[in-house]
């Protein structure tokens, strides 16, 4: 059962739940112990993903109250997150299986690539690059059990 379908916000930007459907073993999913991952988009750039983004995490994480929930930044250019969450300067551990543990803020985990670089520096990354970090950033951190992760 979907916490969200497929709603409009605008014209612009859509937001896409995606939950994994019983029939799918959990075990071929990458993520195998988020049950339902929910995805913030739009083609156009300053439109307020950032902040939609957190208020749905945050919004989720006091309704679910003892479920977990994750938010995961994967704006490699511009990270905001970490400001928007109070996490600036912070950086996350690793654990002993070279995991990355991620920050908790508000009673929300997040991850973002604004932690991991150094905001002084520009990231100037292309196409398969992004990509990779984006992978590395789903696969590495060590989730846990999320109810739902906004990405």
């Amino acid at each position: 059962m979907a916490l969200l379908q497929n709603i409009v916000v605008g014209t612009a930007t859509k937001l896409l739940a995606m939950t994994s459907q019983r029939t799918i073993a959990t075990s071929k999913l990458p993520l195998p112990e988020v049950r339902n991952v929910l995805l913030v988009s739009s083609a156009k750039g300053g439109v307020g993903k950032s902040t939609v983004a957190v208020n749905i995490a945050l919004a989720l994480k006091n309704q679910l109250q003892t479920e977990p929930v994750g938010l995961l930044d994967v704006d490699v250019y511009g990270p905001s997150i970490p400001k928007m969450m109070g996490l600036e300067g912070l950086q996350p551990e690793v654990d002993s299986k070279k995991r990355i543990l991620p920050l908790i803020s508000y009673g929300v985990k997040c991850m973002s690539m604004g932690l991991l670089v150094d905001q002084k520096s520009a990231v100037v990354w292309r196409g398969l690059m992004v990509m990779s970090a984006v992978q590395q950033l789903l696969r590495q951190v060590s989730w846990g059990p999320l109810h739902t992760l906004v990405v």
